[in-house]
Parts: C-alpha cells; structure tokens; sequence
C-alpha cells in the first residue's frame, strides 16, 4: 500500500510538472508572449519548488510525509484553479509560478524519501515501482491535456488538472502510512538475515554543514543540475519544435505520452538495476539513453525519430528519478534523506528553471531549435562525466556479495546494494 499510495500521488504530480510544454503554443497564442515569456513561468515554477522543496524535505523529516502532501495538494490545486482565470504574464507566473510550484515541492521530494526510510530489501525496486506512477502520469496526462486544449481550451484544461490532483492524491494519502515496528521485525521490509547496508559517508554522521563541505555531495548536486539542465530542454521545447517540424498538434502533445511511457520503463528497470549492479551504474546507464539520442532532432526531425528521442529521454528521466533518493541514502544514511534529498532537488529544480528558460532565449535569438538542442546535449556529457566520479563504497561488514565485487572492479563505479 505504501508503494501503491506515492505511486498515485508521484503520477498527479509529475502529470504538472512534465506537460507544461503542451500549454506553449496556446499561451502564445492567447496572449502574444514570446517563447522566453512563457518558458519563464516554467522557470518560476521549478525555481519556487527548489528552494521549497529544501524546507518540505526537512519538515517531512520532522513532522511527516502525509502533513507535507496535504498541504501541497491544495496548493497545487489553488494555483491551477487561479491558472484557468488568468489575464496577464505576471498573474501566470503567480499562479502556476509560485503558488504550484511551491505546492509540487511537496509531491516528489517527501514521498520519494519515505519509500527510502521504509524500505530497505529491494529499495531500488521498490523506489522504481512508486517512481513509475510519474511516468504512468506523463503518458495518460499528455494525449487527454492536448485533447482538451483543441476541444475546449487550455483554461478548461488548467481547472481539470487541479479537480484530478483533489479527487487523485488526497484518497492516497489515506494508504501512506508507516511500516509498522513488527513489520521491520519480521523482515518484511527491513534487510533480509546476513545481508548488510553499505557504510555512509564519513561525513554522514557530522551533520549538514560537513556534508556540504565535501566533493561527494558537490558532484551529486553537479551531475543532478546538469542532467536536469539537458532534459528540461526536451521536456518543454520538444512538443513545439515538433509543431514547427510539421507535426500536428495532437499527434506532437502525444510525443510526451512516448516520453512517460519510457520514464515509466526507466523508473522500473533503473530500479531493479541497481538492486543488482548498484545505484551509481544504473544511474550512468540512464543518463547515457537520455543524452545519445538528443543529435537526433538535428539530424532527421521526422515523427519516427522524434518519438524515439522522446522515449529514450524519458527512460533516462525515469532512471534518474528512481536513482537520485536511493544515492541519497545510500551515501548518507536514513536520518537526513529528507532534507538531503530536497536540497540535491533544489539544484535539479534550478538545472530545470535555467534549462527550459534557456531553451526559450535560444530559439528567440537564433530562430530555431539548433543552439538549444546543442546546449542540452552538452549539459548531458556533463552530467556523465559527474556520476563517473562518484565516490566508492564499501560494505559494512566483511565478505564480498556480488555488487560489492562488481562494483569495486569496473568503471570505478560503487554503490551500495542494500538487499
């Protein structure tokens, strides 16, 4: 029930944040913005939910996931009623701005950090099974959205994405509850006899202030804005840039159910992945499926190929989202994931911001889509070259397992398998 409930509550709110892109075109037409203008709202949405997402990770921590749910949802919901009465550029940043982006802080950062204290057999699969409700969410949310908008406007569109948040997450959140003392006890969801945790970071026991002092968490927050820096370009640019390749306006909103289902396939086999090979490999496997791909829209922008671009970096953003909370806990433990975890999610929310905004600037000053496409494929080797470098990590006690061997043997890549 537990991976159940986040799996429904991760699907409404990844169903926001990953089809802003279909509501460019009718923006723009509506109100005669620029690209810049309405990539900015995007920008706002995911700078507010950055330095939100710091204080909800930490509150959660503190006082609970489901508190911190409740209070997102009706956040999102207000800002997404508000969206369908808008008159003006700053009243859109407002709205779908700050007030959903502060609300949507809520969704991913506690919910992702619960699975990781609760489990801890299979994290990696279980955490791919809750994180896979977002890729569910993309792929049912993009065809209906772009349904609505060519039927019955994107303002009708705005005040059904907030009734579905109300009537989706809050019943879930009756389900997210903790395991109970005497289910751990009985290794239902703790680790099973004679397997063993991977010892934290030194640094993990020092509290935030040594943590932040570190390489380690630096080239986890560098390889997260980075990846997040070469997605958020595809995610709000790739539904546009198919309508200017000639692609109808249905058939490019479904270019993003194509993307959910491959983030709803990378979230699942990134998770089992890493139960086997560990975290850090399965991380780099599918960072590599989203950035290979990118040259593709320069070369050949036909349907066939912008469907496989779209799927291939939503299998690489399903791996990320599944691996970058198990990262968390692995290199430091339980006791912060919240807060650690919101923090590593402010930097990739401010990678999504500067991201899409900058996607915007670029096809503003160039006319086209090839300087943007450019720069996201960049920030992708980028963030390739970070998860490389990761630090390595050793079992607690002695004898090898089997990702304890592999990981300490190829690519420099270790990590933590857990059960």
């Amino acid at each position: 029930m537990i991976i159940a409930s986040s799996f429904v509550i991760l699907a409404t709110g990844t169903s926001l944040n990953f089809n802003f892109g279909i509501f460019i075109k009718p923006l723009v037409e509506e109100f005669d913005w620029s690209r810049t203008t309405v990539s900015g709202g995007f920008s706002l949405f995911m700078l507010a939910g950055s330095f939100s997402a710091i204080l909800a990770g930490g509150l959660a921590d503190r006082y609970g996931t489901r508190r911190v749910v409740i209070f997102g949802t009706f956040m999102i919901a207000a800002g997404m009623f508000l969206a369908s009465r808008i008159q003006s550029a700053w009243e859109f940043y407002l709205v779908v701005g700050v007030l959903a982006g502060i609300g949507r802080s809520a969704f991913n950062t506690p919910v992702l950090a619960f699975i990781q204290r609760s489990f801890t057999h299979n994290r990696g699969l279980a955490t791919g099974l809750a994180g896979s409700g977002g890729g569910l969410g993309i792929f049912l949310a993009a065809p209906l959205l772009g349904f609505l908008i060519a039927s019955t406007g994107w303002r009708f569109s705005y005040l059904m994405m907030g009734i579905a948040i109300l009537v989706l997450a809050l019943p879930a959140l009756f389900f997210l509850r903790p395991p109970k003392d005497s289910d751990t006890d009985k290794g239902k969801f703790g680790a099973k006899s004679g397997q063993r945790e991977i010892d934290p970071l030194p640094e993990a026991s020092l509290g935030m202030v040594a943590i932040i002092k570190k390489r380690p968490f630096w080239t986890v927050m560098g390889s997260h804005v980075s990846d997040c820096l070469c997605h958020s370009v595809i995610l709000v640019h790739l539904v546009p840039f198919a309508i200017e390749s000639g692609v109808p306006k249905i058939q490019a909103a479904s270019l993003l159910s194509a993307l959910g289902m491959g983030a709803l396939a990378g979230r699942l086999a990134a998770g089992m992945l890493s139960d086997r090979i560990g975290p850090k490999r399965a991380l780099f496997i599918s960072l590599t499926l989203q950035t290979l791909p990118i040259p593709l829209l320069l070369i050949s922008p036909s349907l066939p190929v912008l469907y496989l671009v779209a799927a291939l970096v939503g299998v690489g953003l399903g791996g990320h989202g599944t691996m970058y909370p198990v990262i968390t806990r692995e290199f430091y433990g339980p006791k912060r994931v919240g807060i650690l975890f919101g923090t590593f999610t402010a930097g990739a929310s401010m990678g999504m911001a500067s991201g899409s905004f900058l996607g915007g600037v670029f096809h503003d000053l160039a006319g086209n889509y090839i300087p943007a496409f450019i720069f996201s494929f960049t920030m992708g080797i980028i963030s390739l070259v970070l998860v490389w470098i990761y630090p390595k990590r050793r079992p607690v006690s002695g004898g090898d397992s089997p990702v304890s061997r592999s990981e300490s043997s190829s690519m420099g890549m270790n990590s933590e398998q857990t059960a």
